[in-house]
């Protein structure tokens, strides 16, 4: 029996990482240890503190321990937005899904040692990433942060409360999403519940990533005179206050150490009572339900595919890839979870700018176009067209793809126009339409159809740039994870996105001073489409195969020296 439950952990821990993300020549374990390196970088930031800390020795223990409650806030915040990336996209495993009752059931297992099993490979998955994320910095910070006065006791007292409020607060993070699809589960019906946790996730996901990139935004309230009661809305400040009272120093907001011991009582006993309540629940649910899509579009949607197919794609094929790109990015959950990380990080951003447009100006500052508010719809859609791009790449079904294997030998050129043309509908079109009567109202006409066009003309732009070779169709290509070098391509990709929104906002401000260079621009921009239109079509017509499975990089380059018909 022993065995037998080690097997059933042994097989729920390798489903989470079981998906149809990898390629079949891919490598799981390659690509874990590349996260989890990932997650153990920041504990490397230690090493970047020493030279603050080398100099708070000369100042009163008072003054170094305020300068100290940033440092331990961003270990905080960073530990519970990666458990709570961790846990909503893990949403689904949380709980045995279809496949595992109709496997396990028949067997000889009881119910109870199924869910047993499930909550200890849960817990195991939990714990390596929590010592990924916590290990190098809960072993460097007390030395660091003591520096010279260090004493072996006292790093070791350190160590052991930096460990345990880290563990707090992730566990935290994870028993409230725990909780949250416990509570949804027993409340709602299973194919509601299945609807409402799409939207579930995706807030989930734009909040933590807000929660992340706001960090210097929060974090510099701790010793603001004013505004310091937005901080009991920040989570990483109840565990902050609650790390400070285990040193024993003042808290530096009042009750937030009452405010994290209640906070993680509660999460821990819905998740508990949650989980208990809904299991055998599930399990009849599981089985008797099914996932039912809506197949009868409403009239809306008939006269929108009306005019899409006469005036947008008229090709048949291009009708094809076009609703087919669109299609699956709604209904695939995982694609639209990608894409909302994505999106998190460009609302996060903008947020940063409305907040320093309005700090520095105050409200009458929108009134008048400046490169802070005219970078607004440049972010976001650089980061939905390169989430699109990204997600892209992602298989949605692998098995699926014969179909256009069979009839991807004509019509190549077409299938890629309906790709670019759901890039810009689904998009950034929207984005677009929806600002523009904002944009009306604040600037006036003139001013805000420029603003329009000039976003219009950057997104298409951007389009073929994201474009240039992908030679597949959206979600049928198997994904290789690790081919691409991320960490040398990160600075291309921040110096693209800077020059896209920001520097392209203050050429905006600048054309908008004068009518005469708005003229110029229309010419302008008219023609980098055209040009761009020209090649993206010559590019194509030199022929090419769709691609179907990623292939990972060669052992061994070849030169290609060799001249045709030669040995």
């Amino acid at each position: 029996m022993r065995d037998l439950f080690g097997v059933l952990i042994r097989h729920f821990f390798g489903r989470f990482f079981d998906n149809e993300l990898v390629s079949t020549q891919g490598e799981v374990h390659a690509t874990i240890s590349k996260v989890i390196g990932l997650l153990a970088a920041p504990g490397l930031i230690c090493f970047w503190l020493m030279p603050k800390y080398t100099m708070l020795v000369f100042v009163p223990p008072k003054v170094a321990e305020a300068a100290s409650l940033s440092d331990k806030m961003f270990f905080i915040t960073f530990s519970m937005a990666v458990m709570g990336f961790v846990t909503v996209l893990e949403w689904d495993a949380l709980f045995p899904d279809r496949r595992d009752f109709t496997i396990l059931i028949p067997l000889p297992i009881n119910l109870p040692s199924i869910f047993a099993a499930k909550i200890v490979s849960l817990c195991a998955f939990v714990v390596m990433f929590f010592v990924a994320t916590n290990a190098i910095h809960t072993f460097l910070y007390p030395f660091v942060a003591m520096g010279r006065y260090a004493i072996f006791l006292g790093v070791l007292g350190s160590m052991g409360v930096h460990a345990t409020v880290m563990l707090a607060a992730t566990s935290c993070a994870f028993f409230f999403f725990v909780a949250l699809q416990g509570i949804l589960m027993n409340v709602l019906s299973f194919r509601a519940f299945r609807r409402v946790s799409t939207y579930v996730q995706l807030l989930a996901v734009l909040a933590l990533l807000m929660m992340l990139l706001l960090f210097l935004d929060t974090s510099s309230l701790i010793h603001s005179a004013k505004n310091r009661q937005l901080l009991y809305f920040f989570p990483p400040m109840w565990f902050l206050g609650l790390y400070e009272t285990m040193l024993g120093q003042p808290e530096p907001l009042i009750g937030c150490r009452e405010i994290a011991l209640r906070a993680l009582g509660i999460v821990l006993v819905a998740s508990a009572l949650s989980y208990a309540l809904s299991y055998k629940r599930h399990v009849k649910r599981s089985l008797e339900s099914e996932d039912v899509l809506d197949v009868v579009p409403s009239r809306i949607s008939t006269l929108l595919c009306a005019f899409a197919n006469r005036y947008i794609v008229a090709d048949p094929l291009e009708q094809a890839s076009f609703y087919f790109t669109g299609k699956t990015m709604v209904r695939s959950r995982k694609h639209w979870l990608y894409l909302a990380a994505y999106v998190g990080v460009g609302f996060a951003l903008m947020l940063q700018a409305l907040v320093g447009v309005f700090s520095r100006t105050g409200s009458p500052a929108i009134d008048v176009p400046n490169p802070s508010l005219l970078s607004i719809p440049l972010i976001i859609s650089f980061f939905v067209l390169s989430g699109m791009r990204v997600v892209f790449a992602i298989p949605a079904e692998l098995k699926a793809n014969w179909v256009f294997q069979l009839s991807e030998a004509d019509g190549r050129k077409e299938c890629l126009s309906g790709v670019r043309k759901a890039m810009f509908i689904f998009g950034v079109l929207p984005l677009f339409a929806a600002l523009a009567p904002i944009y009306v109202f604040l600037w006036g006409w003139p001013a805000a159809l420029f603003h329009t066009f000039f976003d219009i003309a950057l997104s298409l732009l951007l389009i073929e740039l994201l474009l240039v070779k992908f030679h597949r169709i959206p979600f049928t290509c198997s994904y290789l994870p690790g081919k691409s070098n991320i960490t040398a391509l990160w600075f291309v990709y921040w110096l693209g996105f800077a020059t896209y929104a920001y520097s392209m906002a203050s050429l905006e401000a600048w054309i908008l001073e004068r009518p005469l260079r708005m003229a110029g621009f229309y010419l302008l921009g008219c023609a980098l489409v055209v040009t761009a239109y020209v090649y993206r079509n010559r590019h194509l017509a030199e022929g090419f195969t769709l691609v179907f499975e990623d292939q990972p990089e060669p052992v061994v380059r070849t030169l290609n020296l060799t001249a045709p018909g030669s040995w």
